[in-house]
């Protein structure tokens, strides 16, 4: 007599991602990624707080406006990393060129970039219990080059405008040889101008890195006569924030930072994070994942990677109208489009 497996096994778990054009209309999944989803869905059931002579809730409870959010972890490729700028910085980004596609992630500082709105798909094996979400974007994006320096891990929180329950997953396939970006092949560049940011190589000085981008989304909803199962009509952009953890040795150049930190008068810093693949998208174009900012060193906490001490240096990310965007990004790959599948 055959067993049966139980249903249910977190490995057929998986996430994938459409791009919608309107916030509540769902579209169908078109690329799997590497990822795993953890979701969170709310609807916010509440007992009504009044006196109803009882010790014991008497009355139903009742729904309140629904929040859809959840995390996505796990490593960066290089033809995903369009993904996550979009849905973070800013929407309506075309690549350019072919075969190498260069996308351009040059948000505004004075005005409120759109969207690009994603569906999203989750769900294990069991058709009956698979998920859909709408209208999604992501709200804060932490990027971390470890120190073992394997790929860049991302941690995205996705916030969606409203869920479909139950929902039949597509079958879609996930790029099963995806060009990782490496913590190996980044390279970290600080200057004192934003005309020679870019020039100076940090050499034997950082050992990991993190930033922590914040968006700071401003949900919307609105009383339109027709509650749409209570979900999010649009979202505004907040305040934004971009925080970096350098963890360096003590070389030369990482002691002029050190000093910078404790100047008397705040000295701004011109930051760039280069990874540049070992892996070529057409001829000789690498794959590549370029991120610019300038900030100023905020505090400092002493650390130690094995037997040598180190001091992680804290950024904050500033506007500074001489360079072209607050937050410069700037990736190659092989993308066409945002999520096309696999090749």
């Amino acid at each position: 007599m055959v067993v049966q497996a139980l249903p249910g096994n977190v490995r057929f778990r998986a996430y994938q991602l459409g791009l919608q054009s309107d916030l509540l209309t769902r579209v169908n999944a078109t690329r799997r990624v590497p990822w795993r989803f953890t979701p969170t869905v709310d609807p916010h059931w509440t007992f009504p707080d009044v006196d109803t002579g009882t010790l014991d809730p008497a009355i139903a409870p009742y729904r309140m406006a629904v929040d859809v959010t959840g995390q996505a972890v796990g490593p960066l490729a290089a033809d995903d990393a369009q993904i996550l700028w979009s849905g973070l910085l800013m929407g309506g980004v075309t690549p350019t060129g072919g075969p190498a596609f260069s996308w351009a992630f040059q948000p505004d500082a004075t005005s409120a970039d759109p969207y690009d709105p994603v569906s999203g798909e989750w769900g294990d094996e069991v058709t009956g219990d698979q998920f859909a979400y709408m209208g999604g974007i992501i709200d804060q994006l932490q990027l971390t080059f470890p120190q073992d320096l394997g790929p860049i891990q991302i941690q995205a929180d996705y916030r969606y405008a409203q869920v479909e329950y139950p929902h039949t997953r597509q079958n879609l396939s996930v790029d099963t040889s995806p060009a990782w970006l490496y913590g190996a092949d980044t390279a970290l560049y600080i200057d004192d101008t934003a005309g020679s940011i870019g020039i100076t190589r940090m050499v034997d000085t950082m050992h990991d890195a993190s930033i922590t981008i914040a968006s700071n989304t401003d949900v919307k909803r609105f009383s339109n006569g027709s509650n749409a199962n209570f979900a999010v009509a649009g979202y505004g952009r907040g305040a934004r924030t971009l925080e970096s953890t350098f963890n360096f040795a003590k070389s030369t150049q990482a002691l002029q930072e050190f000093a910078d930190w404790l100047n008397a008068s705040p000295v701004e810093r011109f930051v760039v994070l280069d990874t540049t693949s070992q892996e070529f998208v057409t001829g000789s174009i690498p794959f590549q994942q370029k991120i610019k900012f300038a900030g100023y060193w905020f505090t400092r906490a002493e650390s130690a990677v094995g037997s040598n001490t180190t001091a992680q240096l804290v950024c904050r990310h500033v506007f500074d109208p001489d360079l072209p965007s607050p937050i410069d990004v700037l990736v190659v790959n092989s993308m066409a489009t945002l999520l096309a599948p696999p090749a």
